[in-house]
């Protein structure tokens, strides 16, 4: 039986009466590949230049002398054929109006190997690792979300990305290249995204201003397993700070973290929110199914402020560890709502047929 918080919410999501819980994911997410529509083409030609410097993330890096790629293709057939290295690509696109309120999904096909990727000069995330300590992620798609905040419509933009190729073919190699809607969320606050991830159990780490030292940029969702960590069972901890422009009208928010395999603890600037599982306790999953609930925790929107930290304890006890499923994102009551009823409307997981829609 689901201890009687998860049972509360489960049961009464459209009035919101638990005060936390996880919900049942036994019904798919507001969106899919359906209604995914291309927001703004980014195949063609790109600018190119080898070497790395930080400041070509910046919007307003002079790029005119760089040279020009075709995006898909590997750099080895556009005239680079023995470079191995790090290179960087940059692409200016024009915002179309109509989509100022809506987060959206850039989807750059498959990198090989190592990538890290800006909007804007803002870095919205990255997959494999740079050398010194190389990690290649050349066989996983590049899907990131861009809240609707780092956009300029009418205006240009400017996608950059760093890439490091440790051998082999290397760039922007094949997939679907562009901006695209149906983000699971389209209202709130999205929190996908670059998290920070360290192994271990520290109860400091709760705390807004705790040491972060330990910790290492981590995307999220995605199983620990995929981001370096593949033999960790046990605990780790999810940071991410994010900020609040302007105060919340409502006085209850939620809290949604997606799935968490297995058991976790989640603190708002140090202050408890809520939990699933025996966190403190765990047993084997075979015993305890917490791992396929959504997470949804109520909280007194007071607890925000102008620039917040969100912790996560997360304990595994076997397979695979952490937030491995989205999505994630701070709603209204109403918004919550809204999600939780779409979900019940629409069969299939449509996150994840959003992600086979960008397959190549």
């Amino acid at each position: 039986m689901l201890p009687s918080g998860l049972l509360r919410l489960a049961l009464c999501a459209a009035t919101l009466t638990a005060t936390c819980a996880a919900l049942a994911a036994d019904a798919p997410f507001a969106a899919s590949a359906e209604t995914a529509k291309r927001v703004v083409r980014l195949d063609g030609t790109w600018r190119f230049a080898v070497g790395d410097d930080p400041a070509r993330a910046t919007p307003d890096f002079d790029d005119d002398a760089w040279a020009e790629l075709d995006v898909p293709s590997t750099w080895q057939d556009e005239g680079y054929r023995d470079y191995n290295g790090f290179a960087w690509y940059r692409k200016t696109f024009k915002m179309p109006a109509g989509y100022e309120q809506q987060n959206l999904v850039l989807s750059l096909g498959r990198i090989d190997d190592t990538d890290e990727v800006f909007v804007n000069g803002q870095r919205i995330g990255g997959l494999g690792q740079f050398p010194p300590s190389y990690r290649s992620a050349y066989g996983e798609r590049r899907v990131y979300v861009v809240p609707a905040a780092l956009l300029r419509p009418k205006k240009q933009n400017v996608v950059a990305v760093r890439v490091f190729d440790g051998g082999g073919v290397g760039g922007l190699v094949r997939g679907r290249i562009g901006l695209y809607n149906g983000y699971p969320l389209p209202a709130g606050l999205a929190l996908d995204g670059e998290w920070k991830f360290a192994p271990g159990d520290n109860p400091a780490w709760k705390e807004p201003a705790a040491d972060e030292s330990a910790f290492r940029p981590i995307m999220v969702p995605s199983a620990w397993e995929h981001a370096g960590h593949p033999d960790l069972d046990g605990y780790g901890w999810y940071r991410k700070s994010f900020r609040v422009e302007r105060p919340f009208a409502e006085q209850t928010l939620v809290l949604l973290l997606g799935k968490i395999d297995d058991f976790d603890e989640v603190f708002l600037n140090g202050v408890s929110i809520g939990r699933s599982g025996r966190v403190d306790d765990p047993v084997p999953r075979g015993e305890d199914r917490t791992y396929s609930l959504q997470r949804a925790y109520n909280f007194p929107a007071s607890l925000l402020r102008e620039t917040n930290v969100i912790a996560v304890r997360v304990c595994d006890t076997h397979g695979v560890g952490g937030i491995y499923e989205g999505p994630l994102g701070i709603l209204t009551q109403t918004q919550f709502t809204q999600y939780w009823d779409s979900r019940r409307d629409r069969p299939g997981d449509a996150l994840l047929k959003l992600l086979r829609a960008f397959e190549d």
